[in-house]
């Protein structure tokens, strides 16, 4: 599987596969010493976004990103494996393998869903720091029709193949990214290129979408015990900072941390911003 990786990937020479339960998984290590961080990207994404973040801190952390169920480099798994609950298991299943204890637990905008779940499923207290976290069950006529048109497409077989020619066109992409209120670097872009022109990361996309269901952890945010920490892009088009704002004073241990000028997208766009308030983070929760 990892010769399906291209040459010029960032980091693909730490590029691995790890065999799961239920999951196959794509994910890289860097850094041996200091905190050992664990990032989870977002819906559409995968380990790339987190590139400019880990050049930046693997000389003083151990930082270990995973593909998401069907993104990335990761197998789309069986139908109903890429729920919230059906992720975490699958990720617990994960760090007991690669024998991988974060101290704390980055999510990106899903993947932020997923770091909390996680975090509050492991047997030590690890910090969760979210990035324009998607918490939020969108009311009204999205929240009716998001899932339901996720789940047509993700049946539709002519779906992925649509899109996939849809992302042969650069400027086509780098509009739909510049929709996030973000203006990514041209690595990224050339990432997010070749994950949507491939029909897998595009499945693996859609079924997470379709299976996606936020009510029961959203129920549990106000008791969490672990320390978040929530950063959010005022410019973010695609999750309003609001809604981190609004968890940041239900949350027991909660702090928010806001920046003007970048948008959903702002691991990519402002690495070294992001790797400061990780590093600030960190010191706070040591003795």
């Amino acid at each position: 599987m990892i010769e399906q990786i291209p040459d010029w990937w960032p980091h693909r020479s730490a590029s691995r596969i790890t065999v799961g339960e239920n999951h196959i998984w794509h994910s890289q290590t860097l850094g041996t010493q200091g905190p050992k961080i664990l990032l989870l990207h977002g819906t559409g994404a995968s380990t790339h976004s987190w590139a400019g973040l880990v050049d930046i801190m693997k000389d003083t952390a151990t930082l270990c990103a995973v593909d998401l169920p069907g993104h990335g480099f990761s197998t789309r798994p069986r139908l109903g494996l890429s729920t919230l609950e059906a992720c975490t298991l699958g990720l617990i299943d994960y760090l007991a393998q690669t024998k991988f204890v974060p101290d704390i637990i980055i999510g990106h905008s899903a993947g932020a869903a997923i770091a909390a779940h996680l975090a509050s499923n492991l047997p030590q207290k690890t910090q969760i720091f979210c990035i324009n976290a998607a918490f939020g069950e969108f009311p009204g006529l999205a929240g009716i029709m998001f899932p339901y048109l996720a789940k047509l497409a993700a049946l539709a077989p002519f779906s992925p193949s649509i899109l996939t020619y849809m992302a042969q066109d650069r400027a086509r992409v780098q509009r739909l990214l510049a929709g996030t209120g973000s203006q990514v670097p041209q690595a990224s872009l050339r990432a997010y290129c070749a994950l949507f022109q491939s029909q897998d990361h595009v499945k693996g996309t859609l079924q997470l979408m379709a299976e996606w269901d936020l009510k029961t952890f959203l129920r549990t945010l106000t008791t969490l015990p672990n320390q978040v920490t929530f950063l959010t892009g005022m410019g973010d088009k695609t999750v309003p900072a609001q809604i981190s704002r609004d968890w940041a004073q239900k949350m027991p241990h909660a702090r928010i941390i806001e920046h003007v000028g970048y948008g959903h997208l702002i691991q990519e766009e402002a690495p070294s911003i992001v790797a400061e308030h990780i590093s600030a983070t960190l010191k706070r929760a040591s003795p």
